[in-house]
Parts: C-alpha cells; structure tokens; sequence
C-alpha cells in the first residue's frame, strides 16, 4: 500500500510539471467562467422596440407597458420617439420597431363597428424571417383580444338597443360567458416509468462529460510516452496493464474533482450520493475505453488523429444538446452516452457499470494476448 502511495504522490508532481496536463485543468475553470459571465446577461430571442403616440392611460400606452413588465423571450426597449426607435433600428440595436397609433382604442372600436379589419400598428423590421414572424404573432395575440370585445358589444347593442345593457353589465357579462379552462391537463410523468430516451439533457454536463474523455486520451499519451522512453521497460508485460490504469486514476480523478465543483457552481449537480456514483462508474468506463484504443493504436501520432474525430461524434452521437434516438446502438460504443443517460435513469446508470466492468474484462484479454505474442 505504501509503495502505491508513494507511486500516486510522484505521477501527481510528474503531471503537474506538464505543462498540456495544467492547460486541461484549465479548460473547466474558463468554460465555468464563459457560462457563469453568459448567464448574468441579459438574453432574448429577439429585441423589439416600442414607441406609443399617445398620453398616460390611453390603451396604447397600456399595451406598452404590459410588454415591459411580462417575462418573455422576447426583450422590448421604450423608445420617446419613432425617430429614436428608427435610429435604433438602422444600428441593428432592436431587430424590430412596434408603433402604436395614438387612438387605437378608438380605431379598433370602429373597425368592430364596420365588422372589418385593417392594420392599426406599424410593424418596421430589418428582415423577415421566422422569429419576426412569431414576434408578429405575439403583438396580435395582445390586441385581437380587445378587437373581439367590441365586435362583441357592437352586436349587443345592435340587438338589443344602446341604451338595453351597460358596458358594466356587458363586460361582466363577457368575462362570465369567455372559457376560463386549460385547454391542457398538464402531469408530470413517473421517473421511474418514464422512457429515458425522451429526456434532453443539460449540454453543459455534457460538454464537461467529453472534456473528461479527453483528459482520459491525455492519460493515454502520457502512458505511451512513458513506455517509449522505457520507464516501464523493468515491468512485466502482464503488470503493464495496471499501471496504464494508474496513469489513469491519477489523471481523472483530478479532472473529476474539477468535474464536480464545475457542475456545483453551475447548478447542474444533483443527488450528491447518485452523483459520486455515476461520476466513478464514468471514470472507470473513460478508463477502459481510452485504454483499449491504447492497446489497439499504441502510436501517439495515430491517437492524435482519432481525438478529434472521436469528440466530434461525441457531440453528435451522445445527448449533448439533444438525444437522437434513430441512430440506435452506435451511440453506446461512447462513455458519455450511459454516464449522460444514468443521471436520470437507474438502468443506465445498471448499463454504465456494465460498460466498465464489460470494458476491463475486454482490456485484460487483450493484455494476454499482447503477453503471447511478445
């Protein structure tokens, strides 16, 4: 036990020497940085500009600030005037200007009147594409509403007379007959019966899963390094093995130290106990799948290659940003893929430990027969 200590103590200040080994360390704490900074500022899909031609209590007026208290993905900005909110515009500062008209209450009372419909807000946009389009579709949505009320108490009082119902009864008379229900019966569904491939998972996680792979493949090029310059050369071939392995606790459980505190601060992390878990299962199948490609490889130069290719189709392959289950099998040759899917579901975290133990099972056949043909 002494002589592993004392193994682990030394390949850690071996490590910290790297300088590539610091610069992977690194990477989380700039990535935590970029997001916590991202997070803090203010976001929307689109910026629409909002200019009303009209005084304090006018229905215009109303409308405008309605937009700037709701919370949305769509963020407004006030403008005094329409020449301010066209400036804005031509600077690219807002992606669309809303113009009010001074008197909307009254125009849209008198085209319920006519039984017609005309445009009444001036809509100025830089280009038309699909999140202008839905934009136009939240403005409408804000003032058909009061369109129909007064088609509804013109056709009253056409009726009935003018002077049958007041606009006090008719409004109340309105809000009691409009449908108060939820078109939706929203329910949560059971974890445990839910299908785990439905869920998408957070793309931060996942981005911090693929940084662990890669810190795996630095494991692995340190390792051939070290055999190529014959530190191993006085170990038995059959004991190389477990020392590849070393080489890669070492590194990750460093790297999944700074997995858990990236995760912490980014509020991803949940359950400490099935975190730490899933965490350590993952740590063993980065082990293992690196390790194989190792023994398969064995060049730096050919592993330098694949590692790109590999984190590309990591990305693609594993529930990064979204999980695509027409792929099929394919996805589970990746570490990610269970570690991603464990944190949700109890099979796959089953499926992870499979993959680890199934893996070094796989690494420990290869060594053997590395043993016979050397």
């Amino acid at each position: 036990m002494k002589r592993v200590l004392t193994w682990f103590v030394l390949t850690e200040k071996r490590l910290f020497k790297k300088i590539s080994y610091i610069v992977v360390l690194l990477m989380v704490p700039v990535l935590v940085w970029g997001l916590m900074r991202g997070a803090r500022q203010e976001a929307g899909m689109v910026t629409i500009g909002l200019y009303a031609d009209a005084g304090e209590g006018s229905f215009s007026e109303a409308m405008v600030r309605k937009f700037m208290e709701e919370k949305s993905i769509l963020k407004y900005e006030i403008f005094e005037t329409e020449e301010a909110g066209r400036r804005a515009l031509e600077e690219s500062r807002v992606d669309a200007l809303w113009i009010f008209p001074k008197d909307l209450e009254e125009e849209l009372r008198a085209l319920a009147k006519k039984g017609r419909i005309r445009p009444l807000v001036r809509v100025i946009e830089r280009e038309d594409d699909v999140a202008l389009i839905f934009t136009r579709e939240v403005l409408c949505s804000r003032i058909f509403p009061k369109f129909v009320y007064f088609a509804y108490v013109d056709y009253v009082k056409s009726h009935l007379g003018e002077e049958a119902v007041s606009e006090e009864e008719l409004q109340e008379i309105y809000d009691g007959i409009l449908w108060k229900g939820n078109l939706f019966s929203p329910e949560v569904m059971d974890q445990k019966k839910a299908d785990a491939d439905s869920y998408v998972l957070s793309p931060v996680r996942g981005l911090l899963s693929i940084w662990l792979v890669l810190a795996g493949f630095a494991a692995l090029l340190y390792y051939i390094m070290d055999v190529r310059k014959g530190v191993y050369d006085m170990i038995p071939q059959r004991k190389r093995l477990a020392y590849a392995f070393g080489m890669q606790g070492v590194v990750l459980l460093n790297c999944g130290i700074v997995f858990l505190g990236a995760c912490r601060i980014l509020g991803v992390l949940g359950n400490p106990v099935r975190e730490v878990v899933a965490l350590l299962l993952f740590l063993i199948a980065i082990s293992v799948f690196c390790t194989f490609l190792g023994m398969v490889l064995r060049r730096e130069d050919a592993i330098g290659v694949l590692i790109p290719f590999a984190v590309l189709f990591m990305v693609v392959l594993c529930p990064v940003f979204l999980d695509l289950r027409q792929i099929g099998a394919i996805r589970g040759i990746f570490p990610p893929y269970f570690y991603l899917k464990s944190i949700s579901s109890g099979e796959y975290l089953v499926n992870l430990a499979g993959y680890a133990v199934s893996g070094l099972l796989l690494c420990m056949l290869m060594n053997l027969r590395t043993q016979k043909n050397s």
